[in-house]
C-alpha cells in the first residue's frame, strides 16, 4: 500500500487510500514518467526527369542496403507537334521483385501542343525494392516529353 501512495502521489489527508485489492484487480500505474515521441520521417530524396520520344530513363536508384519509401509522385507528358496515336507515360517501380507501372499518363499525339499529367500523395508511403531503379518509361513519338517528379526517404 504504502508503494502505491508513493507511486502514485496519493495524500492521505485528501485522497481516498485503498486499504485491500481484490484478487483480480491489478494497480496499473506509469513507472517511467518519461514522455513517449513517435516522430514522421522526413522527405529527403526529390529527384526529377525529362525525356523526349519513346525512351526511358533512370529517375533514382534505391539504395542497396536499408529503406526506401516512396511518398509523392508525378508523371506528364506533353507534345510539340501533331503525330499519329496515343502516347503513354508512367513511372516503373519494384515492389517485391514485381514491376508495377505507377501512376500512367496517357495523351493523344494526334493533335498539337497537348498535354496531360497526373500526381498522387501517397498517405503511406510505398517502400520501394532496395537496390533497384525508379525508371521514367514514355512510350511515344518523337514529339512527345514527357516528366517524372519523385519524393520519398531512406530508414537504415
Amino acid at each position: 500500500m504504502q508503494k502505491l501512495i508513493d507511486e502514485l502521489n496519493l495524500y492521505p489527508a485528501k485522497d481516498v487510500i485503498p486499504t485491500e485489492l481484490a484478487e483480480k484487480i491489478l494497480a496499473v500505474y506509469q513507472v517511467n514518467a518519461q514522455d513517449v515521441n513517435v516522430q514522421m520521417p522526413t522527405a529527403t530524396i526529390v529527384k526529377s526527369i525529362e525525356i523526349d520520344g519513346a525512351s526511358t530513363s533512370t529517375i533514382y536508384t534505391t539504395p542497396a542496403t536499408g529503406k526506401f519509401y516512396l511518398t509523392n509522385v508525378h508523371v506528364s507528358n506533353s507534345t510539340t507537334g501533331a503525330g499519329v496515336g496515343l502516347g503513354r507515360s508512367y513511372l516503373a517501380i519494384y515492389i517485391d521483385g514485381v514491376q508495377y507501372n505507377l501512376l500512367s499518363v496517357v495523351n493523344s499525339i494526334n493533335a498539337q501542343n497537348t498535354s496531360a499529367s497526373s500526381s498522387i500523395n501517397l498517405q503511406n508511403p510505398i517502400l520501394v525494392d532496395a537496390g533497384t531503379i525508379i525508371s521514367l518509361q514514355n512510350l511515344g513519338s518523337g514529339n512527345m516529353k514527357s516528366n517524372a517528379n519523385i519524393v520519398g526517404y531512406t530508414i537504415n
